[in-house]
C-alpha cells in the first residue's frame, strides 16, 4: 500500500501554498509564476517513445476499456470504428449525472488500485465490496467514493444498486479479449475506516461529515507496478483465455496537486 504523507488538513493546505501546484490559471501567461505552472513545465521537449504492438486487434474482438478519462475516449474511437465494447453498457444509461461530464464519465477509475478494486471485487468470488465505504453525507443520501463524483448522490438503497450494476457490467470483462486500461494518478486517498484506497478526491461532504475518516497518500514506482501485476495475475485467472492488455497513460493534465511536490 501507498506510504501515508499527509493527513486531509494538511493535504488541503498544500492544495493552497503550492505556487506549482496548479495546471493551470485563468489569464496566465508564459511569465506567470516564472514557468511553473504544469502546462509551461510539459511544453519543454516533451519525450515521445516508438512503441512496437504486441499484438493485433481482430474486427471481431470484445474490448474493455477501464481507466481515468481517456479511457472513454478510446471507447468512443472503437465504438465509431464498430468495434464490439463491452465497457459502454445500456445499464449505465439510468445513472443521472450532476453536470455536464464526459458520457459516461462516472466510470473512470482514477488510479490503479481503484482499477484493480473494481476488477477484483466483479471477478473474484472471494472478493467482497466494503459496503462500509459507502458513507451519509446527509439529508438521506449517500456517497460511493469508488465512483466519480459526477454522478448524482441518491439514497442507500440506490446507490448500492447502482453499485451492483457497475459490478454487474465489469464482469462482463471476462468475454473480452482485449482489456485497455489508461492509468491515473498516484495521488490517492485512503479510506481509514473501510481500509480501502478509493476512486478519486472525497467529495466536500464527505470531508465535512467524516473529517478524519480519510489520508491523502502518494505511491510509488514499487507499489503502482505491484497493482499492475496485481491487476495482471487477476485476468489471467479470472479474464477471457486469451486476453491481451494494452496500457495507456492519459494526456489529459493533473488538474491540480494536493503534495508540496
Amino acid at each position: 500500500m501507498p506510504i501515508s504523507i499527509a493527513t486531509t488538513e494538511e493535504a488541503q493546505r498544500n492544495f493552497v501554498s503550492n505556487p506549482a501546484g496548479r495546471w493551470h490559471e485563468k489569464g496566465a501567461d508564459a511569465c506567470w509564476l516564472h514557468g511553473s505552472l504544469a502546462f509551461q513545465r510539459l511544453r519543454r521537449s516533451p519525450f515521445v517513445p516508438h512503441i512496437v504492438p504486441g499484438f493485433r486487434m481482430r474486427k471481431d474482438d470484445k474490448i474493455y476499456a477501464i481507466g481515468s478519462c481517456f479511457a472513454r475516449g478510446v471507447e468512443v474511437v472503437l465504438v465509431n470504428q464498430h468495434m464490439q465494447v463491452l465497457s459502454r453498457a445500456v445499464e449505465f444509461d439510468c445513472f443521472p449525472q450532476t453536470r455536464d461530464e464526459q458520457q459516461l464519465g462516472f466510470t473512470n477509475k482514477y488510479n490503479v488500485f481503484s482499477i484493480y478494486n473494481e476488477l477484483n471485487w466483479a471477478l473474484n468470488p472471494k472478493a467482497d465490496f466494503p459496503t462500509e465505504s459507502v458513507v451519509s453525507v446527509g439529508g438521506g443520501l449517500f456517497y460511493d467514493p469508488h465512483t466519480n463524483p459526477s454522478l448524482r448522490l441518491a439514497p442507500l438503497d440506490e446507490t448500492l444498486q447502482r453499485r451492483a450494476i457497475l459490478q454487474s457490467v465489469t464482469a462482463r470483462i471476462r468475454q473480452c479479449r482485449v482489456v485497455i486500461i489508461t492509468l491515473g494518478l498516484v495521488e490517492v486517498w485512503r479510506d481509514r475506516v473501510a481500509d480501502v484506497i478509493i476512486n478519486t478526491t472525497p467529495i466536500p461532504e464527505a470531508f465535512q461529515h467524516h473529517p478524519d475518516r480519510y489520508e491523502f497518500r502518494i505511491s510509488s514506482f514499487a507499489e503502482t507496478l505491484a497493482a499492475l501485476e496485481s491487476t495482471h495475475a487477476l485476468l489471467m485467472q479470472h479474464g477471457h483465455p486469451d486476453t491481451h492488455i494494452v496500457v495507456t497513460v492519459s494526456p489529459v493534465p493533473l488538474m491540480a496537486t494536493f503534495s508540496e511536490l
